[in-house]
């Protein structure tokens, strides 16, 4: 091989490991791409999306797992890619809350047997901040005393009394509203529409459609998202609420619970004080529950970064355009 094509080959070998190192860089402090897997978020995202993720959003959480394979999140065709044995402390430069209505992409808080940053991915509207109020009255949400406020992308499951579902498929095509879970039975046929599809609807059905699922009136409850410093007096009833994220803030310690007496390494506590600010998470289809309805609480460790734009989407009106 000439001198000459040799410096050649050099020279792309260090412009390629440049590149490489680079994009490692932008992926891992300041913006990557995430593809929407399920349809919890239609029609704000849909199932296939691709957008990006600010990770500067909140503040650059510093990665936790040193010995990991770049480009690689958890596995590589089904094998582990990385290795636990050496993990950094928590960390995040210049810290930013999370605000209301943001979607934020975090990592699953029940995960606790992986490391912080190798937990899997959801993603997730930001519906209650640390220190607000949740209550369930008959069946109606409120944060802070004010009833929550859905996405008008959000979708829900309608009944229309119309019989003949080609009929119904045809006036949806005509409106521009996508087929979603149709289903007939000799009474109804449903669907899952947002609310202001369902207006577009109930202009060409008249009064043949509404909501399938009547709201659960017997539903009344109340708690408190939790933020740093905030302290509880711990009772049956708060432990009920608080206990998964004691045991999480606590992790390694041991923790009993014996007629609403929490014990840390044996050592009986009235109160506790959380060390991390937490958030409630909903989706905007209300038929996904992989959100704070399972989840619990998100703690702010948990948060990666903020969606704000489609880059590749199914559906051509939402490519290329950022994400309210």
């Amino acid at each position: 091989m000439s001198s000459k094509k040799k410096n050649i080959y050099i020279y792309l070998g260090k412009v390629i490991l440049i590149t490489l190192l680079i994009v490692l860089i932008v992926r891992t402090f300041f913006i990557s791409s995430f593809t929407i897997s399920s349809p919890q978020m239609e029609v704000t995202l849909y199932d296939g999306d691709k957008i990006l993720i600010d990770k500067t959003a909140y503040g650059i959480r510093l990665p936790i797992t040193i010995l990991s394979i770049p480009f690689a999140f958890d596995n590589i065709g089904g094998i582990q890619s990385y290795s636990s044995i050496w993990q950094l402390p928590y960390k995040r430069i210049s810290p930013q809350s999370v605000n209301k209505n943001d979607i934020v992409l975090f990592n699953n808080p029940l995960e606790t047997d992986k490391p912080l940053d190798k937990r899997s991915l959801i993603i997730s509207r930001c519906a209650a901040l640390p220190e607000d109020t949740i209550e369930m009255r008959k069946g109606l949400l409120f944060i802070s005393g004010k009833q929550y406020e859905e996405s008008p992308n959000m979708l829900k499951q309608y009944k229309t009394t119309l019989s003949d579902g080609e009929e119904l498929k045809f006036i949806l095509s005509e409106l521009g509203i996508p087929e979603r879970d149709i289903t007939q039975d000799s009474i109804y046929i449903r669907l899952k529409i947002s609310k202001y599809e369902a207006f577009l609807l109930r202009g060409a059905i008249a009064d043949s459609l509404s909501v399938a699922n009547e709201i659960d009136t017997t539903q009344n409850y109340s708690f408190i998202v939790p933020s740093k410093g905030y302290k509880i007096r711990l009772n049956e009833e708060s432990l009920i609420v608080y206990k998964r994220l004691i045991e999480q803030e606590q992790q390694g310690k041991e923790i009993t619970i014996t007629n609403g007496v929490l014990r840390i390494n044996e050592i009986e506590h009235s109160y506790y004080t959380f060390a991390d600010d937490y958030y409630w998470m909903l989706s905007d289809n209300t038929d996904s529950t992989t959100d704070s309805r399972s989840l619990g609480f998100v703690p702010f460790h948990n948060v990666i970064g903020k969606a704000f734009y489609v880059w590749d989407s199914s559906n051509k009106n939402q490519r290329f355009s950022p994400i309210e």
